[in-house]
C-alpha cells in the first residue's frame, strides 16, 4: 500500500498540488449531488439519476485506478493530467447537463460539451497510444510512427463519441418503465419535460438546435448533431497534434521523449 501511495504522489506521472485540489473539489461537488439525489430529490426517476451521478463520481478516480496496474501495463504510463480533463467534463455532463437540466434550459451546453469532448478525447487517445509506446520502448521495442499515433488518437476520439451515443440509446431501451431521454430520442418526452418545468416556474426549451425543426425525426437528428460535434472536436484535436506532437519532440533523430 505504501508503494502505491508513493507511486501516486512521487512518480514521473504524479499530479501537482493544484491538480489534486481540482480533483477533490470536483469529487466533493458530485458527492454533494449524489446525497441530494438520494435523500432530497423526490422527482420521478431520481434513483436513476443518482445512479448516473455515482457512475460519474467513480470516473473521477480513473487515474488512481490506472496506477494499480503493473509497470508492464500501458495504463501505468498515462499522465495524471488526463484527470484534469475528465473532472470538469464529468461535472458539466452529470451535474449541469443532466441533473440541473441545462441541456434543456441552455441547449448550447450540449453543443459545447460534445465539441470540446471530441477534442479532449483526441488528447486522451494520444496519451493512451503514447503510453503504449513508452511501455514498448522500455522493453526494447522500436518506436511507432508519429503520424500513426496522431491519427490513432483521432480514431480513438471518433470511436469514443460513437460508443457514447450507442450507450445513450441502449440505456433508454433497457429502462422502458422509467422515464428517460438520455438520447433525446422522444419528442413527446422532451415536450413533457418542458411542460413540467413550466409548472415549476422554469422556462426551458428543447435540448438542441436542429431537432425541433423536424419532430418526426427528432431522435435521429439529435444523435447526428452530437456525432457531428464529436467529430469536429476530434478533427480540431487531430490538427493540433499534427502541428504540436508534444511527446515526440525529437522526431528527426527518432528518439522518444518520455517526459512531457
Amino acid at each position: 500500500m505504501k508503494a502505491y501511495f508513493d507511486r501516486l504522489l512521487h512518480s514521473e506521472n504524479s499530479p501537482k498540488k493544484w491538480e489534486l485540489v481540482i480533483w477533490w473539489l470536483a469529487r466533493c461537488v458530485l458527492i454533494a449531488t449524489l446525497v441530494h439525489a438520494l435523500f432530497f430529490n423526490k422527482e420521478e426517476g431520481h434513483a436513476k439519476m443518482a445512479l448516473q451521478v455515482f457512475g460519474n463520481m467513480l470516473g473521477q478516480f480513473v487515474w488512481e485506478i490506472f496506477m494499480l496496474f503493473p509497470k508492464k501495463s500501458f495504463l501505468r504510463h498515462i499522465p495524471a493530467y488526463i484527470q484534469d480533463i475528465s473532472a470538469p467534463a464529468l461535472i458539466g455532463g452529470s451535474l449541469f447537463g443532466a441533473y440541473l437540466n441545462f441541456y434543456y434550459s441552455a441547449p448550447v451546453l450540449d453543443i459545447v460539451m460534445h465539441t470540446v469532448g471530441g477534442a479532449a478525447c483526441t488528447l486522451i487517445g494520444y496519451e493512451i497510444f503514447t503510453a503504449m509506446e513508452k511501455r514498448d520502448v522500455l522493453r526494447g521495442d522500436t518506436r511507432s510512427s508519429v503520424p500513426i499515433i496522431v491519427f490513432g488518437a483521432f480514431c480513438f476520439s471518433f470511436v469514443a463519441g460513437n460508443v457514447w451515443e450507442l450507450f445513450e440509446f441502449t440505456a433508454d431501451q433497457l429502462n422502458p418503465g422509467v422515464p428517460g431521454d438520455a438520447q433525446h430520442w422522444s419528442y413527446d418526452l422532451a415536450v413533457q419535460a418542458i411542460e413540467d418545468a413550466k409548472a415549476l416556474g422554469k422556462n426551458i426549451g428543447l435540448p438542441n438546435f436542429i431537432a425541433h425543426r423536424d419532430p418526426v425525426r427528432y431522435g435521429v437528428i439529435d444523435t447526428m448533431e452530437d456525432m457531428i460535434c464529436n467529430t469536429v472536436g476530434g478533427f480540431v484535436g487531430w490538427v493540433f497534434l499534427k502541428i504540436f506532437p508534444y511527446h515526440q519532440k525529437n522526431v528527426k533523430n527518432k528518439e522518444l521523449v518520455l517526459d512531457k
